[in-house]
């Protein structure tokens, strides 16, 4: 009996154990399903992710820097990591609370660089620590082994996944950008070894350095930096390539070692140090140069650099649609000013956006042009509200096959690039009358009519060609049409066309708007102001 009671209790207690064992696994069982239920909504709907530490960011404007993002946001509470993804104009923002993240999604609308941006949580409850985000000043640093296997903490550069080679993203340059300037800004941080400047996405640079340790430093004292005031911002992140070949000394590539020294050079170098100042700690967001540069017989546009709101950004409507082309409108715009980027908006036909390099420039191209027909339709150009054109190499292409944007920052025949070409610049409207230069010496009326016609421009009425002499090595005169709307589609469509000689000998064929108004005006006053 007292043996049967004892297995009696055994099995009473057992089934007590089971009963509470089956609750707790059925307990969690339902808070993992509801786990995997609100990962699948927050992966089906990431716009509507459950709070978090972590806040992406949408729409992130083109040059935003780490440094602005956390100036903007650090608001709403304590801000533990910064990730910019600039290629996706998005970012990942950690609060090291998750009350001041939920602050920051459900605040009004948040504006960056005049912008709005748009912030929803993450799925992520942390973000990743990499190369290519930053901790804020305060932050808390997380060590990281250095090339020596030693640890660094905060104030040391980490090398962690680092390189010996940074990629620069220059946003904005609305000056050029050479060796010698790069070079110049990069010398503080270490020995620069090689450097190549190339334009794929956007203006961008490869610095070698000789030491993984000299790029970290580079990378994180210039990220966010304009190298002159208000324009040419830098994004640096650590490139992949291992080591960059140079092959010719010039104005976008050089090697500074010493093998480098033996390369064929035909590029006049010219030292800056006086233009663009060696530049201190300032942790990003800082100004290398405080003025553009100015050297002489160096590729410099001269005139202010665009600021906000001043106007340097112009709109163009009423363009023929489907026959206009970037090429065009820098050759309708180039009489007036230095014409840096133009866009032609795919969404709305007919429409463009230029900037000029100063508001004068925009100021002259509204006076002189609006109101005039091009192609037979009416021009009407206006001030932009925008203060720049953002970097746009993924965009689309015109009918044509041409892009819809282009960058002519660094173009030749941009025609004001020094004092002695801004000189014989005439700013005047278009009337009756071109006058064309830089056209082969054995040009004559019948091979400038065959031009014009070739690019779908009305032929001229008359030609005149001024004397030159017999050891001239190219051709100018004065061109008639009808009216002011033939001349302008002329110009527009002629303009910087490529033409040959006899021999076969290429020239740029350039005109300008001339203050005659028939050929029969004395050609003194235009011979003596030919442009650049």
């Amino acid at each position: 009996i007292a043996r049967a009671n004892m297995a009696e209790e055994h099995e009473v207690d057992g089934v007590g154990e089971v009963d509470e064992f089956a609750g707790d696994q059925k307990r969690i069982k339902l808070e993992e399903q509801e786990q995997l239920e609100q990962q699948a909504k927050a992966q089906s709907d990431p716009h509507n992710a459950p709070p978090s530490r972590v806040v992406h960011a949408r729409a992130v404007p083109d040059g935003c820097t780490h440094q602005q993002m956390v100036a903007t946001l650090s608001k709403f509470g304590k801000i533990s990591y910064v990730t910019m993804m600039p290629r996706m104009r998005q970012a990942l923002i950690e609060f090291e609370a998750i009350d001041d993240a939920i602050s920051c999604v459900q605040s009004q609308q948040i504006y960056i660089m005049d912008r709005p941006v748009f912030f929803n949580f993450s799925t992520s409850q942390e973000i990743t620590r990499s190369p290519y985000g930053i901790a804020p000043h305060g932050a808390a640093a997380v060590a990281a082994p250095t090339t020596d296997n030693t640890m660094v903490q905060d104030g040391e550069p980490s090398t962690d996944g680092a390189n010996h080679i940074i990629l620069m993203t220059v946003f904005n340059p609305l000056y050029p950008i050479t060796v010698d300037v790069i070079r110049t800004i990069c010398s503080p941080y270490g020995f620069v070894q090689r450097i190549v400047i190339f334009r794929k996405n956007g203006l961008q640079v490869l610095v070698e350095f000789e030491s993984s340790a000299s790029a970290t430093r580079a990378k994180q004292q210039l990220d966010g930096a304009d190298i002159y005031a208000g324009c040419c911002t830098l994004k640096i992140e650590f490139a992949k390539t291992t080591r960059l070949n140079v092959y010719k000394n010039d104005e976008m590539t050089w090697d500074f070692t010493a093998q480098g020294r033996q390369l064929q050079s035909s590029y006049g170098r010219t030292v800056l140090q006086n233009q663009v100042r060696s530049f201190p700690n300032y942790g990003g967001g800082g100004s290398v140069g405080a003025a553009p540069p100015q050297q002489s017989g160096a590729y410099s546009i001269v005139g202010t650099p665009a600021i906000a709101g001043s106007g340097s950004v112009i709109m163009l409507y009423g363009l023929a649609h489907g026959r206009i082309t970037c090429d065009h409108i820098f050759n309708l715009l180039c009489s007036y000013g230095n014409v840096l980027k133009v866009k032609i908006l795919l969404n709305k036909p007919g429409t463009a956006m230029a900037h000029l390099d100063s508001p004068q420039g925009s100021k002259n191209a509204i006076h002189h042009l609006h109101g005039h027909k091009l192609l037979g339709q009416t021009l009407e150009l206006n001030y932009s509200r925008h203060t720049y054109i953002a970097d746009y190499s993924q965009g689309g292409t015109l009918p044509d096959g041409s892009p819809c944007w282009k960058d002519y920052s660094q173009s030749r025949n941009n025609r004001f690039l020094t004092a002695e070409g801004t000189s014989k610049n005439r700013i005047v409207s278009p009337g009756k009358i071109l006058h064309f230069y830089n056209a082969p010496p054995d040009s004559n009326s019948e091979s400038l009519t065959e031009m014009f016609v070739k690019v779908g421009a009305q032929a001229p009425l008359g030609c005149k060609f001024f004397s030159q002499g017999s050891g001239s090595k190219s051709a100018t005169g004065l061109l008639e049409w009808l009216d002011a709307d033939q001349v302008l589609d002329a110009f527009v469509l002629g303009n910087h066309q490529t033409v040959y000689s006899q021999s076969g000998q290429a020239y740029t064929f350039k005109m300008a708007f001339s203050n005659n108004t028939s050929l029969e005006q004395q050609q003194q006053q235009m011979s003596v102001t030919t442009p650049t």
